[in-house]
Formats: C-alpha cells, sequence, structure tokens
C-alpha cells in the first residue's frame, strides 16, 4: 500500500511515454511486476529529442538578446509580455535539459533505485502484517494525498505538450514571436501547420516525461522513508537483562515501535541503515547544481505567467481557455511544486530527528542503539544544493521574494 498506488500510476505514465513520445530509458515488465531497461530504439529516440530540445535555449536567447538595444520593441505591453515569456520559457527548458542529462548520466541506477524501494516498501508491508499492525489515520490520509499528487503530475506532465504546440499559435507566445520575426510565417492553426505543432508537442513531450520520471523518483523515496521512520519511532522500550546478575546488566533493548511491534534494537538500527543508504544515494544523484537549477525555472515560471495575466489579459483571452489555463498552469504548479517540496523534506527531516531524539532518551548510554542514535545523521533530501537547504521557510521565501519581483515590474 505505501507505493503501490504511485507503481501503478508510474505504469501507466511510462505505457505514455512510449506511445507519446517513443523514448523511455526503462519500460514496467508485467512479469517481473519490475522496471527493466528499454528497448535501443526508445532509449535512442529520448537521446535524439535531448538533442532537439538543446537547440532552444539558444535560439531564444538569441532572439531575445536582439530585442534589447531595440528601446522602441520595449515600450509596448505585448512585447514586455513576450520578452519575459521567452526568458522563463528559455530557463525552464533549460532546468529540465539539466535534469534530462543528469537522468540520462544515471538512469540505470534510478530504475534499480525504484525496484529496490518498491520490493522493501512490500517487505514493510509484510512485516506490519505478520505484527497485525496497520496504518494510521494521518499516514492513510497522507498517502491518499501523495497518490493524488503523483496522479496530477502525471495528467500535467501529459496535458502540457500538446497545449504548448497549441499556445504557439497566440501572439504573446515567444516562439510564436521568434519564428514571425526571423521567418516572417505566422503560425495559426491552419492545415499547414499542424505537422510543426505536433513536431513541438513531440519534444516537449519528452521534457514532461523527464519531468515526471524526477519527481516520482524523489517523491517515492521521501514517501517509503517518512512512513517507515514515523512507524519505527519507539514509543516505549523494555530492558533485557542477564539473569541471575546483581547488577542487572542490560544485555539489550527491544522497541514498542508503532507499525513493527516489538522489534529488537539491532533490527531498528537496520531498518533505520536501510533509508541513510537510500537517501544518501538520492542525495548522490538529486545534489547537483543541474537539479537545483529548477528553483531558478520555477521563479522565472510564476513571473512569466502572472505578469502575462496581469498585464496582456486581452490577449492571453484571445487566445482561448487553453491559453488561459496554460497562464494558470505556470502561475500555480511553481508555487504548489515549492510548497511540497518544503513541507515534504521538513516534514522528513523532522520525523527522522524524532526518531533519533526519541532513542537517545528511552536508552543507557552504553546501549548500542544510544551510541547509534548520537552519531547518526537525519534523513534530509538536497534539492538546493549547493545554494541553500530545502526547509520549513522555503516556500516562504521563494514566495516572498516572487510577490517582491511581481510588485517591482508592475511599477516600473
Amino acid at each position: 500500500m505505501i507505493t503501490r498506488i504511485i507503481r501503478k500510476i508510474v505504469k501507466y505514465r511510462i505505457l505514455i511515454m512510449v506511445y507519446l513520445s517513443g523514448a523511455t530509458d526503462w519500460n514496467w515488465n508485467t512479469k517481473k511486476k519490475c522496471f527493466v531497461p528499454a528497448s535501443i530504439y526508445l532509449r535512442w529516440n529520448g537521446r535524439l529529442l535531448l538533442i532537439f530540445g538543446t537547440a532552444f535555449p539558444f535560439l531564444m536567447s538569441a532572439f531575445l538578446l536582439s530585442k534589447v538595444p531595440n528601446g522602441e520593441y520595449m515600450e509596448s505591453t505585448e512585447n514586455f509580455v513576450i520578452f519575459i515569456l521567452g526568458w522563463a520559457e528559455m530557463f525552464i527548458v533549460t532546468a529540465t535539459l539539466l535534469a534530462n542529462f543528469r537522468m540520462k548520466r544515471y538512469w540505470r541506477d534510478i530504475m534499480y533505485i525504484l525496484n529496490e524501494i518498491s520490493r522493501y516498501s512490500d517487505y514493510i508491508e509484510e512485516l506490519m502484517r505478520r505484527r497485525n499492525t496497520h496504518l494510521n489515520r494521518e499516514d492513510q490520509k497522507y498517502l491518499v494525498r501523495a497518490g493524488m499528487l503523483v496522479g496530477l503530475t502525471a495528467v500535467l506532465t501529459s496535458f502540457v505538450p500538446f497545449a504548448f504546440g497549441a499556445c504557439v499559435c497566440v501572439r504573446v507566445e515567444p516562439t510564436h514571436a521568434m519564428l514571425e520575426d526571423w521567418l516572417e510565417v505566422n503560425i495559426s492553426l491552419k492545415p499547414k501547420f499542424i505537422l510543426f505543432i505536433f513536431f513541438l508537442a513531440w519534444i516537449v513531450s519528452n521534457a514532461g516525461s523527464v519531468a515526471f520520471s524526477a519527481v516520482t523518483f524523489v517523491y517515492e523515496s521521501i514517501i517509503l522513508a517518512r512512513i517507515l521512520v514515523s512507524g519505527l519511532t519507539p514509543q516505549s522500550v523494555s530492558k533485557m537483562v542477564q539473569p541471575g546478575s546483581s547488577s542487572y546488566k542490560v544485555l539489550r533493548y527491544e522497541l514498542n515501535s508503532r507499525y513493527f511491534g516489538i522489534l529488537d534494537e539491532m533490527t531498528a538500527i537496520q531498518i533505520f541503515r536501510t533509508q541513510q543508504l537510500f537517501n544518501t544515494i538520492l542525495n548522490d544523484i538529486c545534489g547537483s547544481v543541474l537539479i537545483a537549477f529548477h528553483h531558478v525555472a520555477c521563479m522565472l515560471a510564476f513571473l512569466g505567467g502572472a505578469l502575462t495575466v496581469l498585464q496582456a489579459t486581452d490577449q492571453v483571452l484571445d487566445g482561448g481557455l487553453l491559453m488561459l489555463a496554460v497562464m494558470l498552469i505556470a502561475v500555480f504548479v511553481p508555487l504548489a511544486l515549492e510548497y511540497v517540496e518544503s513541507k515534504e523534506i521538513s516534514d522528513l527531516c523532522e520525523k527522522s530527528d524524532g526518531f533519533v531524539r526519541r532513542c537517545a532518551k528511552l536508552t543507557d548510554r552504553r546501549s548500542m542503539l544510544h551510541k547509534f542514535s548520537r552519531s547518526c545523521r537525519n534523513l534530509k533530501v538536497h534539492l538546493g544544493y549547493p545554494f541553500f537547504n530545502v526547509g520549513k521557510d522555503t516556500f516562504t521565501q521563494f514566495w516572498a521574494q516572487g510577490l517582491g519581483f511581481l510588485v517591482g515590474m508592475l511599477a516600473v
């Protein structure tokens, strides 16, 4: 139950990857019920799309920089919105490409880790079934909410490529402005442009697949660690003393955990140490400047979407409901992503810290569990490394900075 719902969503989303973009590094094996390497065709197709996508930041940067010396161009509200949206799109694509390069480098490791997380999740569920314990209401709601968030991410990453292809026909879209300025082509929903629109959607669909894979990999690791640490935290401990000893020498401690019943202290240490290993591997892959760059992309997406809705409302409404939906996604998805990141990572750190402090408080200084709890580190995901650590106040800082930038731009 812990990761089963997410596994089903990932399985169906991978099928969409295969049929939508024809590019993926791993596939779902229905017989083995695990992820396996995809065919060479699908893997190389993904690399081909990555090469096509790499050209976009250079072309968009050249177009936007060519407009900087032109003062008259920036006096128009429509052109100013195109300029801001263009930089936002450029940074979003760049952040996705950097994450794609990172994922391509470690795709086998990520696939194996997802399989091991699934197996370990099944082992934990079997252990709970043997001890006849169940998740409490808070953790059950948490798993339902996590499944809904992953499902929503799957829907958005499947919808955005087609929405982007259709929005290229709108005047305030930077790609439309770039093609109109350089090639004197006015892209519209006419039969002669349909193939070009589908080509753009095909390239963007690979970026959406990469974003979904990254979110799923990080989120599934956090979910398992949070549920496990929450269930492992001891409610009480009992001492096993040496029989016939006048000094009552403590041989070992047994923990009365929330979900796993009575556990030997070495078993508890092994379970927590396993999560530390998963956390270390996760940070080795995600604790990179290439992944941290997504915070900049989120800020620019929020600013570009909010500024477009406020300053170019008529042009957005002329583009139809699809353009309005894309702009609202650009405003709210970065805020939601930053909120979920800061809340989930800070909650995991607090729960692991609670486990450590609880073990240190309930055991004797000479016990193995006490020594381990005094020396072990917390479970923490480094998604902002090396610039900052994502914590409780990250979302508040993001919202305050974004609002300050937005007010400053509107005041100009």
